[in-house]
């Protein structure tokens, strides 16, 4: 026979060549098939998702609307302390530092503006103690000769001049308060150390009993509800550009006022300069620093809205997803139980919105919500 008619026969008998003998055959095995209803991902890449699935994941969705809107820059910043937001506590003189009211104000304590925080008593060598000690003992003399001339002048009555008696007393009145000031250097003079602000104690070097020299710094104080932010960008131009700016902490999207810009370079960027606009958002119960997610030094992100317009479809962050060619996507309405993925080209607007620029037609509905959760259903 020809090798092409022996294979179809071959193949003909082969399923009755492998029939299982008696008590062997376990059956034909049943076809897995699908659930029809179950949320699946489509040939053309698009998901249908039932509508019991949307109502258990909350999908939510708007419709594209082409807006004009402005040109947004994110510029990389961090949170400082505004000039009149810190403080820093120093030593005046050299000297022996004494707690006042039992316990130095530790970090985290909040203080007032001119509270007294420590005394310090003043230091001086054995050298400076001798010679206070002679000019003191000096001193007591010249008043003893100063008391018995005016004692004399008083006793001679209207035979000299009043004047002269009123000299001789005033001489005894300075050399008493020459003599008052030498005795209390002898026994140390103390100085008050006082808040110059109101704020939190950020950083601490003090302690009861320590001996401290002339500059030495003993407390570092921040008001929290004075805090400022600084970005850098390296276009010169932008800062005559900015219209607005905001940064978003958490859920939370606090807004800010342009204050100005430095006039030098730092490591080749332009700083910023930001505060809060009022009433300003790290504000809380008494100074104003309950609560507040802010520290100075934190990184943060800036958003910056320029004087620039743009056209574009403005929807929340959270819409936008990523495919697996790790394009930026997000995802329209297109039937009732269906949706489909869109690859678009997006600009940052503000703190929780973007723009989408290009591959998002208007009238589309966005899904903004549970976007990851389609955006992974295989």
């Amino acid at each position: 026979m020809k090798p092409a008619l022996l294979f179809l026969i071959g193949a003909l008998l082969l399923p009755a060549l492998a029939t299982a003998g008696d008590g062997h055959d376990h059956g034909e095995a049943a076809p897995t098939a699908a659930n029809p209803n179950a949320p699946q991902r489509l040939p053309d890449g698009s998901v249908f998702l039932p509508k019991k699935t949307q109502r258990f994941i909350q999908v939510r969705t708007q419709p594209a609307k082409l807006e004009t809107l402005p040109r947004s820059l994110i510029l990389n910043g961090q949170v400082v302390a505004g000039m009149d937001a810190s403080s820093k506590v120093q030593a005046l003189q050299a000297g022996r530092l004494d707690i006042a009211n039992g316990s130095l104000p530790a970090i985290g304590d909040k203080v007032e503006k001119g509270q007294i925080l420590a005394t310090l008593t003043l230091a001086k060598d054995a050298q400076e103690g001798t010679n206070q000690a002679a000019e003191a003992a000096d001193l007591q003399e010249q008043l003893k000769l100063a008391e018995l001339d005016y004692q004399r002048l008083q006793g001679l009555g209207d035979l000299i001049p009043r004047r002269e008696v009123d000299t001789a007393a005033a001489t005894v009145r300075s050399l008493q308060a020459r003599l008052a000031v030498f005795r209390k250097g002898a026994k140390g003079v103390t100085e008050t150390v006082r808040s110059p602000i109101s704020g939190i104690v950020s950083v601490s070097y003090a302690a009861n009993g320590q001996a401290v020299q002339a500059g030495d710094l003993l407390l570092d104080i921040i008001d929290p509800s004075k805090l400022q932010v600084e970005a850098v960008t390296y276009d010169p131009a932008l800062p005559a550009n900015i219209a607005s700016a905001n940064v978003t902490i958490g859920k939370q999207t606090l807004s800010l006022r342009y204050q100005g810009n430095s006039q030098q370079l730092r490591q080749q960027a332009l700083p910023l300069r930001f505060s809060f606009l009022p009433p300003s958002p790290l504000a809380g119960e008494g100074l104003g620093m309950g609560g507040s997610p802010l520290a100075a030094g934190s990184p943060l992100q800036v958003t910056v809205q320029t004087r620039e317009t743009l056209q574009g479809v403005a929807v929340p962050a959270e819409a936008l997803a990523r495919n697996p060619s790790n394009q930026t996507v997000v995802w329209v309405k297109t039937t009732p139980e269906q949706y489909a993925p869109r690859v678009v080209q997006y600009q940052p607007l503000d703190g929780e919105r973007v723009m989408i620029t290009a591959g998002l037609p208007d009238g589309e509905r966005v899904v903004v919500q549970a976007t990851n959760l389609i955006n992974q259903i295989r």
